[in-house]
């Protein structure tokens, strides 16, 4: 009996070990791209076809680069020394001025701030529609939602701009070096108020967000922990010489600190030191926010502590952990396809990108997902987009389909060629679709009598077409 139950798991062993090595299916090639990118077409899934699993996710991860595509906005070809010299210089020539005349010249700078806001958001949705290598930017809005900053908060572009250059920096690089580079990053050192950090009058925001949301996360520090924390972090100024954050000696707290059972006469960088230290820790947090993101809402601890240990042991390089994620039986498992909900981003960028939608105007985007809940660049708080089943309330189905309405309010506009040959084959251009864009089956019939554009048009209406 022993040797038979042996054999049984040998054979089990040997069927995995198989299947793996196998090519992948298209419902499988679909499923990596819809979780990694915005959607899928034809010709990313023919990409992967010839590919095993960990083929295909070694791929898509060698893809990534860590600069954007396309130009950026004139504006922001301007440096941060430069910004802020000018900024200074303008606010210099406001001050003698009488007080109606200071409010016409606050009103108009926030009205360039406001235009300059709009258009780079529309240009990171230009990012999104048009990459090459979605993961990428997929990878800069998780890490966006992870070390929120808010532009209404923030009031200049170039930092939020200047952020998200950093994101897209590392967006799969060493998490050590982004989080190490966070205390200092112009847009958060205003978002979190750090300005006013001073030895004498401690402000903990920052450290209570390095504590809770980056690194060990509720539960695994004490309040005197931020308290001393806020004192090491305390003493730095936006320099507006340079653009950015530096320390200044008679704000600093200079005396010993106790943070997480050690002791010393700790600044920025030490404190960071000591949390990046708690790796096990470090790396358990960010993993299950990965694994929500990418696998499942619902937390395997078993599986996320196994992920962590590989994270941890690369010393922090993303990539060996993204491709330990990717390639787990957890992640191709068939029963967990179809239980995420899209981001707004997701939903309008999948659509678009798979249906060949024309880009232009893509002011327009920012707009929508506002209207769907997610305004980029404009996280709600510190905490950032909760994300998952909160996409969908009543409200959210209903202000979803409005807005997919819109965006197919000419279903000729569906353009991309394969599009265009289905729209051909009448009923079974529809099967394509089917198969292509949902990753479950609808939820309602899809009435193909009335031809192949109102068939499609109830297919994005469909509830399941939220899932991916």
């Amino acid at each position: 009996m022993a040797a038979f139950r042996v054999l049984a798991v040998l054979a089990a062993l040997l069927l995995l070990m198989t299947r793996n090595l196998e090519a992948l299916e298209i419902a499988e090639s679909r499923h990596l791209l819809a979780r990694t990118g915005f959607g899928a077409t034809p010709a990313e899934v023919a990409d992967l076809q010839a590919l095993t699993r960990e083929q295909a996710v070694d791929a898509l991860l060698a893809r990534t680069k860590a600069f954007s595509r396309w130009g950026t906005p004139k504006w922001c070809e301007v440096s941060l020394a430069e910004n802020a010299k000018a900024r200074q210089k303008e606010y210099d020539s406001w001050k003698d001025l009488p007080q109606a005349e200071r409010d016409k010249k606050s009103q108009e700078r926030e009205r360039i701030d406001r235009v300059r806001g709009a258009e780079l958001k529309a240009w990171w949705y230009h990012e999104m529609l048009t990459t090459d290598t979605p993961l990428t930017e997929r990878m800069v809005l998780f890490w966006h939602n992870h070390f929120t900053s808010q532009l209404e908060t923030v009031r200049d572009p170039l930092l939020m701009h200047e952020q998200n250059r950093l994101f897209r920096a590392h967006a799969l690089g060493n998490y050590a070096d982004l989080l190490k580079a966070m205390p200092l990053d112009p847009a958060m050192f205003i978002y979190l108020d750090s300005n006013s950090n001073v030895a004498d009058r401690p402000n903990e925001n920052f450290a209570r967000e390095v504590m809770e949301l980056f690194t060990v996360g509720e539960g695994f520090y004490t309040e005197k922990d931020i308290k001393e924390a806020a004192r090491s972090f305390s003493g730095y100024q936006f320099d507006p010489a340079t653009g950015r954050p530096v320390r200044m000696e008679q704000y600093h707290d200079g005396g010993r600190k106790l943070v997480l059972g050690h002791k010393g006469v700790f600044d920025a960088d030490e404190v960071m030191r000591i949390l990046l230290e708690r790796e096990e820790r470090v790396a358990i947090h960010l993993t299950e926010k990965l694994w929500q993101e990418f696998v499942d809402e619902r937390i395997d601890d078993q599986e996320v502590y196994r992920l962590a240990a590989v994270f941890y042991k690369a010393k922090y390089e993303m990539k060996p952990l993204m491709r330990a994620l990717l390639t787990s039986d957890a992640f191709w498992d068939p029963a967990r396809r179809g239980i995420l909900v899209k981001s707004p981003v997701e939903l309008l960028c999948g659509t678009m990108r798979s249906l060949g939608l024309p880009a232009e105007p893509v002011d327009r985007l920012p707009a929508w997902g506002r209207r769907l809940g997610q305004d980029v660049l404009d996280p709600p708080n510190v905490k950032g987009w909760k994300g998952g089943a909160a996409w969908i309330s009543t409200y959210g189905l209903l202000a979803r389909t409005e807005v997919l309405d819109e965006l197919l309010a000419d279903p000729a506009k569906a353009a991309a060629p394969w599009i265009v040959d289905a729209r051909k084959s009448g009923g079974e251009g529809i099967d394509a679709v089917l198969r292509l864009v949902m990753a479950v089956a609808p939820a309602r019939p899809i009435d193909r009598a009335k031809g192949f554009d109102a068939a499609l048009r109830q297919v994005i209406r469909d509830p399941a077409y939220n899932l991916k």
